[in-house]
């Protein structure tokens, strides 16, 4: 039976400026640190990318533009790539957040995958359009070499669904700043699709 197999490599972006803050659509952009973050985890994961996809905020946007001129590779900014919204939350430091609204915060470990900030994006309609991201590039690339430039939140929820994850996993699944997951997607001639996890570097940078 004849397959094809595309691959994606999901990397967060570095470390932002702003501290530790709620960040989701506030459009920080990326410390010294973050860049040498970004650069050390693709020098330890290298890959024949193809193509680049990025979230359009600048903290992802910036690395992907870099990656990609210097490859010669073309780039495609997608909107559903970008990070939840928090809301009431964005850009409030999370000491804060996490010793005031008690309510919304045991939500937020408790029941992850419906969490929704004060006035934010819910999470189910996180996971939706992430979801519709990543057939849209399995569909317009297959048998390619991505590099995806993303958040954490993204990721999560991204892998949780491909891996059939827990929710309560959500919480537990640690991506530090420049983690990657590496994806290896098999599709038979019936368009039917397997979804392997064959790497992921976590490790502080």
């Amino acid at each position: 039976m004849s397959r094809k197999v595309t691959y994606l490599d999901v990397i967060r972006h570095g470390e932002p400026e702003g501290g530790d803050v709620f960040r989701g659509r506030i459009d920080h952009r990326l410390t010294d640190n973050g860049r040498r973050q970004f650069r050390e985890r693709l020098i330890r994961n290298p890959g024949a990318w193809q193509r680049v996809v990025s979230s359009p905020l600048a903290r992802c946007h910036e690395s992907a533009a870099e990656i990609a001129s210097e490859g010669n590779l073309p780039i495609r900014v997608d909107e559903r790539w970008a990070e939840i919204d928090y809301g009431d939350w964005e850009g409030v430091p999370v000491k804060d957040v996490m010793t005031g609204d008690q309510t919304h915060v045991r939500q937020l470990w408790e029941d992850p995958m419906n969490f929704c900030a004060p006035n934010g994006e819910p999470v189910p309609a996180l996971q939706a359009r992430v979801l519709d991201a990543w057939l849209h590039a399995l569909q317009e690339h297959s048998g390619e070499h991505l590099l995806v430039v993303t958040h954490g939140g993204v990721m999560r929820v991204l892998a949780q669904h491909l891996l059939s994850l827990a929710p309560e996993a959500m919480k537990r699944l640690g991506i530090p700043y420049a983690g990657m997951l590496r994806l290896q997607v098999d599709e038979d001639e019936t368009g039917e699709h397997w979804v392997t996890l064959i790497g992921m570097d976590g490790a502080e940078l």
